[in-house]
């Protein structure tokens, strides 16, 4: 009797860590999705626009 709770106990233990290892893998997969939208894909700086000042032509 002893050895069944005990082994019911342990089985319960590991589902609920995989459960949270799954959800946090889905949370983890969302973050990621969004940080990726929010990279912009221009440059911050168009390169007419440079802080770079021009070459002179001789």
């Amino acid at each position: 009797m002893t050895t069944r709770v005990i082994v019911v106990i342990g089985v319960l233990s590991g589902l609920s860590c995989l459960a949270v290892v799954v959800i946090g893998g889905f949370i983890t997969a969302t973050a990621v999705k969004e940080g990726i939208k929010q990279v912009p894909v221009e440059a911050p700086i168009p390169m007419e626009d440079s802080q770079v000042p021009p070459l002179p032509l001789q």
